[in-house]
């Protein structure tokens, strides 16, 4: 079965919808809001299967969704949406009303879903030196307990920066968040040009973000400081656990 053919399933379940009293025009806004859901299923449906899988979701930005919508709508539901607006032109003055609809439902779903991911994918960056600290050879309980615990109050300076932008409403830069990347990175896997071309590769596209998403982005980056601070205590704990058995056995 084509994914891009009509669902007649959800045509009868918006009948179902508006039988039971749904006013016109929440049934129309309805409908706005399922074309650009499908729509942007669509596109991560498509980009899935690309090598720079976030490159091309971010290509498919709302700015340029006339572009490219019509490559995921098939022709029955590109006329089925014809005719809701025909029927509805007392709602819509132009077409151009329906798809402006569409295209702010489509950069609510984008932006949710591009502002969530790179903060998953930079709290992993965090965590990363955390683990690497594990797979240092040679290194004794106590200095690993040692890095553990001056990861800890670079992460917590980082979490105070990241307040002060918030409480400023200015995000940090770019260059300002690489800095506090690489500063971590030194004390968990010293210096790994692989770490630093990830996590620059992540930030151009917080730098394609307005200010009010990288706000956005940051306040979730505090989130994923607060998993580090949790896992930093469990690995310590880990640590001094084994250091204590290691001393009972000798």
């Amino acid at each position: 079965m084509n994914p891009f053919e009509f669902d007649h399933v959800e045509w009868l379940m918006e009948r179902e919808a508006w039988e039971a009293g749904l006013g016109r025009e929440e049934r129309l806004a309805k409908i706005a809001y399922r074309t650009a859901e499908d729509v942007f299923d669509r596109v991560k449906d498509y980009c899935k299967h690309s090598d720079e899988w976030f490159k091309c979701v971010m290509n498919h930005s709302p700015d340029k969704l006339d572009e490219f919508i019509k490559k995921y709508l098939n022709g029955e539901e590109v006329e089925e949406l014809k005719r809701v607006i025909e029927e509805n032109s007392d709602v819509y003055k132009s077409p151009g009303e329906f798809w402006n609809e569409v295209k702010l439902n489509y950069y609510a779903l984008w932006a949710v879903w591009v502002i969530s991911k790179l903060a998953d994918l930079l709290g992993e960056d965090l965590m990363y030196p955390i683990y690497s600290i594990e797979d240092i050879p040679n290194l004794s309980y106590s200095c690993r307990i040692k890095r553990l615990e001056a990861y800890a109050r670079i992460l917590h300076n980082f979490h105070h920066d990241i307040l002060r932008a918030l409480k400023e409403k200015k995000p940090l830069s770019k260059n300002e968040l690489y800095h506090w990347f690489t500063y971590l990175e030194d004390l968990g896997i010293e210096e790994n040009q692989d770490y630093n071309n990830i996590v620059n590769y992540w930030l151009n596209f917080y730098d394609m973000l307005a200010d009010y998403e990288k706000l956005e982005l940051l306040e979730r980056l505090l989130n994923k400081i607060d998993d580090a601070f949790s896992e930093i205590r469990t690995r310590i704990k880990a640590i001094e656990k084994r250091s204590n058995l290691s001393i009972n056995r000798s």
